[in-house]
């Protein structure tokens, strides 16, 4: 990764950092791009799930003053960056870990403190904030429909007293007198007034509709931007991750060849007549573990740029990602 390229990204995460409410650092080693996919899309929108070098990683926490991580920034890091409620996203954390053992939780941090990894799965035992807040409405709409049925009920029951009343004067021969004009003149308006009440609340119910209506059209538009977003950031991170495993192939190979140059110098110093012999075979095999690094360093140029480039259009394209076949080339 170009030295440019590399001071972005810590750039990047040291805000992840200062932004998040919390963040869960894991290891996905072995995990290929489509679980991945899968894992990013059951954290949610809320959630980034970041892939990068354990080194950026461990730098950008410091950027951030972030103390505590860099003993579980090991390996081949992913950290969760955790923007909503961190109930949620540890629950998806635990359940793909449950199906994918793969994914190793390594601990993270919650309001600014180290969480281990049993931490995070007592926080994903808790019930999250939606479902407490759905029980705190039932039971506040459970109380408010006992009031609304009782405050429903006086008028008709005030009503039937007032008939029972009626009929008992008639029963007991009281002669009952016509309501005076000036009385039936207030009910009416009381009745006029009532209308008005209910025409106005109508009318202020129709506002709230249409406004309501306005705002999910925004927030329609804003979820399919966020998704479009969301695409060019998980093809971009799938193929960090690909580049992150071939480098960490090329290592493999390096380690492999260096230790073959280093067995076979061994035996021909066995062999050597003298000193002199031994030292030009040192020499050789220093200059073949040369060569061998040196193609290491070229191959792993290649698949950093071959990843920048692939980077590069997934941007210009803009919401269509990488598929894996071209992610695996770098």
């Amino acid at each position: 990764m170009p030295k440019a390229e590399k001071v972005v990204t810590v750039a990047e995460i040291t805000d992840k950092f200062r932004s998040s409410s919390a963040a869960v650092v894991t290891e996905y080693r072995g995990l290929t791009m489509a679980q991945l996919t899968e894992l990013r899309r059951s954290l949610g929108k809320d959630t980034a799930y970041t892939v990068a070098k354990n080194t950026l990683v461990k730098r950008a926490a410091a950027d951030a003053g972030v103390t505590g991580l860099a003993g579980v920034c090991v390996g081949a890091p992913a950290v969760a960056f955790i923007g909503g409620e961190p109930v949620d996203a540890a629950k998806a954390l635990r359940d793909f870990a449950k199906t994918h053992p793969l994914l190793v939780i390594k601990g993270g941090l919650l309001d600014g403190c180290k969480i281990e990894p049993a931490e995070v799965s007592k926080l994903a035992d808790l019930e999250s904030r939606d479902v407490l807040l759905a029980k705190m409405a039932g039971a506040m709409l459970a109380t408010l429909t006992k009031a609304a049925y009782v405050f429903n009920a006086l008028p008709s029951q005030v009503a039937r007293l007032a008939a029972a009343l009626q009929d008992k004067r008639i029963a007991d021969g009281e002669v009952l007198e016509a309501a005076p004009a000036a009385e039936a003149a207030d009910g009416a308006a009381v009745v006029a007034a009532a209308e008005a009440v209910v025409a106005e609340e109508a009318d202020e119910v129709a506002k709230e509709i249409i406004t309501a209506e306005g705002a999910a059209a925004e927030a329609a538009e804003a979820a399919v931007e966020a998704a479009q977003v969301e695409a060019e950031v998980e093809a971009v991170e799938e193929i960090a991750v690909a580049e992150v495993i071939a480098e960490e192939a090329v290592a493999v190979e390096l380690a492999e060849e260096i230790a073959v140059i280093e067995e076979v110098a061994e035996e021909a110093i066995a062999e050597a007549p003298d000193e002199a012999a031994a030292e030009e075979v040192l020499a050789e095999a220093a200059v073949a573990e040369v060569v061998a690094i040196e193609a290491a360093a070229e191959d792993i140029e290649v698949i950093e740029a071959v990843a920048e480039e692939l980077a590069e259009e997934v941007l210009a394209e803009g919401t269509e990602p990488v598929t894996q076949e071209q992610a695996e080339q770098a």
